[in-house]
């Protein structure tokens, strides 16, 4: 009898103290910021958003923001043959998915200027040398299905670069073009958005003119007829030594010498002042277009256009071909950030929604995407 008392016992306190190991010590142990042992850690529950608190986004991928990305290249590709062809002609984009070339003379040879483009593209004539290109149903079709592949990947890469613990990304939506992240325990809740959310563009594009303290005064350095292979682009008083006033205007080359598709990594470091900056590599192809521009170009100014904006614009002193740096007016943190999200590839244009657990009406004023609430989130 007192045998089985004892046996009992033992049990009863085993069971407890594994109870407390497994259940309870966890729990005490992440409160206080101990991590060890990873074995007893491992076994912590995993609070979700409703219990734990986080980020709840719906992003809806602007995928015509990739038709038109595409449409416009082609657009110029077309433009640039015709002129290395001795054909002066005009290209203006239609939609995101169709452009207009016109002034083409009878006797060009206009199959021979458009080999690449009507690959994707269909080209019918009009009148007076005039062609409007319009792109394929399938290429479209397949555009946008790339398109939201691509930002969920992106996205992805971007939030195991933040250290999320099992986050939840999942695409929905009527027409596939949206993606659902749920990030439990995050805390900076505008960090996380601005960096998910961020399109990460980056282009170093040659200098025309400029700075312009307006965009008129811009255009009246042209006559008000700026060249089709130009375009204006805002930049802050920063981005140029002894600018002033907020905003300045640069006139841009609008074809890219490098975009951040031909990066191959990107992280912090520290200028030539030890000032917070951003240090990037290019992959073999961009490098060897990067040091042709450059080589090509030493003296004149080449801008770094970060989502549409000069953020400086250094003057070309040598060539330059795998490695290169973005410098300006950077905390450590918006330098990081700025690394992480070049490093993590470029997204496209998204729309945000947040979710908020708490009360809210059905109708949010939140620019931008589709306003659905419902308990989960803090935002």
């Amino acid at each position: 009898m007192n045998s089985n008392i004892r046996w009992k016992l033992l049990v009863t306190i085993g069971a407890f103290l594994l109870f407390a190991a497994v259940g309870v010590y966890p729990i005490v142990a992440s409160y206080y910021g101990i991590n060890q042992p990873s074995l007893l850690m491992s076994k912590l529950l995993k609070l979700g958003l409703d219990l734990k608190g986080g980020v709840h986004l719906v992003l809806r991928v602007e995928t015509d923001t990739a038709l038109q990305t595409e449409t416009e290249a082609t657009m110029e590709r077309v433009r640039e043959a015709l002129q290395t062809a001795g054909v002066t002609a005009t290209a203006t984009a239609v939609s995101p998915v169709s452009f207009r070339i016109d002034g083409v003379p009878p006797a060009a040879d206009i199959r021979q200027a458009s080999t690449d483009a009507d690959a994707n593209f269909e080209r019918s004539p009009g009148a007076n040398g005039s062609y409007v290109f319009t792109m394929k149903p399938n290429v479209e079709r397949d555009l946008r299905a790339e398109a939201v592949v691509q930002a969920r990947q992106t996205i992805e890469r971007r939030i195991n670069e933040l250290g999320v613990a099992e986050p939840n990304i999942a695409q929905q939506g009527q027409n596939g073009d949206e993606i659902l992240v749920q990030l439990p325990g995050v805390t900076d809740v505008n960090r996380a958005k601005t960096i998910i959310g961020s399109p990460g563009v980056l282009e170093l594009k040659l200098v025309d003119m400029g700075p312009f303290p307006t965009k008129e005064a811009a255009l009246m350095a042209y006559n008000n007829n700026l060249p089709p292979d130009l375009e204006i682009v805002s930049g802050s008083p920063g981005s140029s030594d002894g600018a002033g006033g907020s905003t300045v205007f640069y006139v841009l080359k609008r074809v890219a010498a490098v975009r951040g598709t031909d990066l191959r990594s990107a992280r912090p470091s520290l200028d030539n002042n030890n000032r917070p900056a951003v240090s990037f590599t290019l992959s073999g192809d961009g490098a060897r277009r990067f040091g042709q521009v450059t080589e090509q170009n030493i003296g004149k100014y080449l801008a770094v256009v970060l989502d549409n904006r000069v953020d400086t614009a250094p003057r070309i002193d040598g060539r330059i071909t795998d490695q290169g740096q973005i410098f300006g007016n950077f905390t450590q943190q918006e330098a990081a950030d700025l690394a992480l999200v070049l490093r993590s590839g470029a997204l496209l244009r998204v729309s945000t929604t947040c979710r908020s657990r708490r009360s809210a009406p059905a109708s949010a004023p939140i620019r931008f995407g589709r306003a659905s609430w419902r308990r989960s989130s803090a935002c």
